[in-house]
């Protein structure tokens, strides 16, 4: 695969933009939280995500700066160090996107679509939270935050969450399922064009399609998490 595919993403885009949309983000991000409504691990949990887009946003601007724009290499740059700190094979990485119908040129979170390479094909385990074995709802937590120990159902995850309409989801949404026949029984992580990863019970950590008449037929709602 020929990496310079990869880096045509954002080319026309102003550094001055990517700096006032991190702001306006950051900031409206940070203001919808209201912590002290929370128990302890999800407030840090939370705190670590505003974390986590600040920092990210960070690095993608400074990559602007010092590369001028992805098309002199940045991106490859990026997602070259992530799969090193994550010890992954780069080759295999963005081959097995590719395979699955993701493109990893409009990736916006590499980090987050690297843990879930990392994972990929852990065996489903109701409650479980490692290689050994995890569910929906910590896989979640597990994308979002490596190191949290917090722990929501994904029903109070989609509680967590602002409705979002199917046609305006975006990387890193939450999207629910009732797989069970009473509501809200599953949830996954949108990447883009329709795919979501999750844990489910017949395949553990996997890539799926909202067309699949499975899914399709068993979708609830998408949220983002706010907390008012």
């Amino acid at each position: 695969m020929e990496f310079q595919s990869l880096i045509t993403k954002t080319t026309q885009i102003k550094q001055k933009q990517w700096i006032t949309h991190i702001k306006l983000t950051f900031n409206k991000y940070l203001t919808s939280l209201n912590l002290t409504q929370l128990p302890c691990s999800l407030t840090k949990f939370l705190l670590l995500q505003a974390m986590k887009k600040a920092i990210l946003s960070l690095l993608l601007v400074i990559s602007l700066f010092t590369n001028n724009s992805y098309a002199s290499g940045g991106f490859c740059v990026l997602l070259e160090k992530i799969c090193q700190q994550k010890e992954i094979n780069l080759d295999a990485f963005s081959d097995f996107f590719q395979n699955v119908g993701v493109n990893i040129n409009k990736a916006t979170d590499l980090s987050m679509y690297a843990n879930v390479f990392k994972l990929l094909y852990t065996p489903y385990r109701y409650g479980g939270k490692s290689e050994k074995g995890i569910d929906c709802s910590n896989y979640v937590f597990k994308l979002m935050n490596e190191c949290s120990d917090s722990y929501a159902t994904s029903r109070q995850l989609a509680e967590m969450t602002e409705y979002v309409d199917r046609e305006e989801l975006r990387e890193g949404d939450l999207i629910f399922f009732n797989v069970k026949g009473y509501g809200i029984s599953h949830v996954g992580v949108y990447l883009q064009d329709g795919k979501f990863t999750h844990s489910c019970s017949s395949k553990g950590v996997t890539i799926s399609s909202l067309d699949e008449a499975y899914w399709k037929t068993r979708y609830c709602r998408a949220g983002r998490i706010v907390v008012n």
